[in-house]
């Protein structure tokens, strides 16, 4: 009788006959992988044999239960899930070979979100934004949609999901738009939305989103707010800030292959183009622009991205126009850049510059030195990794009182984005777990935001602008022990949006004394944050000190707050004495105050409550005594 061959199985998987018998060849092993909790895995493995061919998956535990083909499919996948993975292949001698060895970590810093239309919706993404547009204290999402025929905007159904908005005209307009930036223009509470348009033959118009309140928005026209709504381009990036602090919001674009143009906000509600200045005069590609205040002086400076190599920093002088910085890094630093995000990394209180560069060189990261240059960091994979890096964004992730960075990669093909944590030093520590790092796609957009309002930044991250169609990224942060707060800044005299203010505090976090600083911007049209300051507060338990230091001069100050909350700051409006008992209330149109009084500036009592119809308000105090100690505030109702 011919005996039966015999099977030894060693650990490493080759299943060896004895009697010199073939057994199954694997051509194709499994990979290991890295994921987020809540990620979809698969693995796969082929071979070569005598068909027909069985397989068996196996993990740590043993045989896996109805894994018996050649590929293995794991759907939101828990921590437990972490381990060993292998697939025995047999064939029809019965031989049978063993695969290498798969590992599989599952990191448990976010959640990877892979169900509703936010994930699953295919088109040719580009930039993303946050904004509480419906006022209900959760943030909604514009997705800009390259491929034309409408842009994506999601509510927040505030249960951790979201609602397509398909309606016109966000959602129907026929433009291709590469990039998106909410403010409120016209400061009636409601954040209105640019989106930026760039089909390649010029003809089309940038279009301008009233928000009527409701939830609904207007496509304004030419013929209500001047040449914004008018001029074609190409358009690559945008920014609104309120270049000479009058209260409204002008939009800085950055128009592919030609200059830059700044739209100066005018108080009749139309926009005019500012010409002449050397800020619109670059002459160069420009691919993306954002407004910071780097200098600390009071005035919103702006920083510009060109794609051909050169890059450009202008310093607002305060009197309506810019000065171009010619001497030294970032400006005479060439490469070619793509998305930029201003952020104080190190908490010295100036604003620091990191620059995504899209060709073969490394990213760039600037250090503000507090008086009026900046310094190339030169070491650290934070800027040495090289990559097609398209947009990055700050945002302090663990809570942990330091700003983390994520860099999105890929463009026109599949590459990993970089999440780089802050270790507190002024050092960089590269994350290479998780599926926020691991999940490849042609990435153009991003924007951190606490969509579920845990004190936590979650992350977006949009695929595809120059095609094929690809879908979205949302990962959900899961939180640790560190504390938090969110502050929303409300302009009265400034504009309604709070951009360009900056938000700093003072708290103890691990037995230090430590400042930290936001300020409340839109972005560069590539990323978006919420409009809010999120920061990371560690074991903090108390906020000594909350400062506001507003962009038309203002300086608001709380002390002893209280952590993990959501807290709105408004703006005091101004206040003028004409005569005794008679006040000039200075807001914005159809807010409403109460007035209060005092004698000792200890006790206030109120008076009367009064709305302000014009933006300018008189009021006569009836109760008036003693003028010489009669004092007042207003409180927004």
């Amino acid at each position: 009788m011919k005996p039966t061959p015999l099977l030894l199985t060693c650990l490493t998987g080759l299943a060896m006959p004895l009697f010199g018998l073939a057994q199954p060849v694997i051509t194709t092993q499994p990979k290991s992988q890295s994921v987020s909790v809540g990620a979809n895995v698969a693995l796969s493995v082929r071979a070569s044999g005598t068909a027909p061919m069985t397989y068996q998956w196996r993990s740590t535990s043993g045989d896996i239960v109805g894994a018996v083909t050649n590929a293995l499919s794991l759907t939101n996948v828990l921590l437990s899930a972490a381990g060993d993975y292998l697939a025995v292949v047999s064939d029809a001698s019965g031989l049978s070979s063993t695969s290498r060895v798969a590992t599989l970590s599952v990191d448990p810093a976010f959640t990877k979100i892979t169900t509703g239309g936010i994930v699953t919706d295919r088109a040719l993404f580009g930039g993303s934004s946050w904004a509480d547009y419906d006022n209900d204290g959760y943030v909604d999402l514009l997705v800009s949609n390259y491929g034309g025929g409408g842009n994506f905007l999601y509510r927040n159904n505030r249960d951790g999901s979201f609602s397509r908005i398909n309606g016109s005209p966000i959602g129907t307009d026929p433009e291709h738009t590469i990039r998106c930036t909410w403010g409120d223009y016209d400061n009636d509470g409601f954040l209105d939305l640019v989106t930026l348009n760039g089909a390649a033959n010029f003809t089309e118009s940038n279009a301008l989103y009233h928000n009527n309140g409701n939830g609904t928005f207007s496509r304004m026209a030419a013929g209500v707010v001047g040449v914004l709504a008018s001029a074609t381009g190409n358009c690559h990036g945008g920014a609104w800030g309120d270049f000479n602090n009058d209260g409204l919001l002008d939009l800085l674009v950055a128009d592919w292959s030609r200059n830059l143009v700044l739209y100066r906000n005018n108080p009749d509600g139309r926009f005019t183009k500012v010409v002449g200045d050397p800020l619109v005069n670059v002459g160069s590609q420009s691919i993306g622009c954002a407004w910071a205040d780097f200098d600390n002086d009071g005035w919103s400076d702006v920083f510009v991205s060109g794609y051909s190599g050169a890059n450009f920093l202008f310093r607002n002088d305060g009197h309506g126009a810019f000065i171009r910085i010619t001497g030294g890094v970032p400006a005479s630093d060439a490469q070619p850049s793509a998305g930029h995000a201003w952020g104080d990394y190190d908490n010295d209180g100036f604003l620091d510059l990191f620059v995504a560069n899209a060709g073969s060189g490394s990213n760039r990261l600037y250090h503000n030195r507090g008086d009026g240059t900046f310094e190339r960091i030169t070491s650290g994979n934070i800027v040495t990794d090289t990559a097609v890096s398209l947009g990055c964004a700050w945002g302090d992730y663990d809570n942990d009182g330091f700003l983390d960075l994520f860099v999105i990669n890929g463009l026109s093909g599949p590459q990993n984005n970089f999440l780089y944590r802050n270790k507190g030093d002024g050092t960089f520590t590269k994350i290479t777990s998780g599926s926020l790092v691991n999940d490849g796609g042609a990435s153009s957009g991003i924007a951190w935001g606490d969509y579920d309002n845990d004190g936590f930044l979650d992350l977006f991250v949009a695929n595809g602008l120059l095609g094929p169609a690809q879908v979205n990224f949302l990962y959900r942060n899961n939180g640790n022990g560190n504390n938090w707060v969110k502050i929303k800044c409300v302009g009265t005299v400034s504009n309604r949006a709070g951009i360009g203010a900056k938000v700093r505090l003072k708290a103890i976090i691990a037995g230090q004394s430590r400042w930290q600083m936001r300020q409340i911007d839109g972005g560069d049209g590539t990323s978006g944050g919420s409009l809010e300051a999120d920061f990371g507060l560690g074991s903090a338990t108390i906020i000594d000190t909350l400062r506001i230091e507003w962009p038309l001069g203002i300086v608001q100050e709380l002390h002893g707050v209280s952590v993990k909350q959501r807290l709105t700051v408004t703006e005091p409006a101004r206040l003028q004495a004409l005569r005794a008992g008679v006040l000039r209330i200075q807001s914005w149109k159809g807010m409403a105050f109460e007035v209060q009084a005092s004698t000792d500036l200890n006790l206030w009592s109120p008076v009367t409550t009064v709305t302000n119809l014009t933006g300018t308000l008189e009021f006569t105090d009836p109760e008036v005594t003693n003028p010489s100690r009669r004092f007042y505030r207003t409180v927004l109702r």
